[in-house]
């Protein structure tokens, strides 16, 4: 016992002891185990907001490609008796843009084998008159060698669909469809 004055006092001794400190731990421990479920959440949701902004802008992309072509290119004429054009792409995980490429890393038809499938996407091109829209809905395509004096708009519709599989935990079967129509 020390004191100043000539009493004895007892010293407190100062600091945590290790019982405090293991009740900290255990604080910190269940605190961290509350917060771990909100940043694989956050994983889960930026990933699939990164996937609907990538085939939203892809499925843009294409429409505003068919926008530019001239109404009677044959990138979207139909071919005679046909009422629609449909052409395939797909996007798979080893496909990188490469310098020159002017379709923007997608490849015609089927996967091309260099990695996991990732999206496909479908345009469909139909015709139609102006006598369509009588009666406020578009449900008679014109078929394709139609005289042009006939065809007044082109439907383009692009239809994106993810390839993930519905039970992965970043989500999948996501479709996103757009649509415009072309004026003569």
């Amino acid at each position: 016992m020390i004191s100043c004055s000539g009493r004895s006092t007892p010293v407190r001794e100062a600091g945590f002891s290790l019982i405090e400190s293991l009740i900290a731990a255990l604080i910190l421990l269940f605190i961290a185990l509350g917060l771990i479920p909100l940043f694989a959440r956050s994983l889960r949701d930026n990933t699939a907001g990164n996937d609907s902004t990538q085939a939203s802008n892809h499925g843009k992309a294409r429409l505003e490609e068919y926008l530019q072509i001239p109404f009677n290119n044959q990138v979207i004429e139909l071919a005679p008796a046909s009422t629609q054009t449909v052409s395939t792409e797909s996007w798979t995980q080893g496909d990188v843009l490469q310098v020159g490429d002017t379709n923007e890393g997608w490849t015609a038809g089927a996967t091309t084998g260099r990695g996991k499938l990732l999206w496909s996407r479908q345009t469909t091109v139909r015709q139609y008159g102006i006598t369509d829209l009588d009666d406020g809905a578009l449900n008679s395509p014109l078929p394709g060698g139609t005289e042009p004096v006939f065809v007044h708009f082109k439907e383009v519709e692009v239809r994106l669909e993810s390839e993930r599989d519905t039970g992965n935990a970043l989500g999948g079967g996501r479709v996103f469809t757009f649509r415009v129509l072309k004026p003569f």
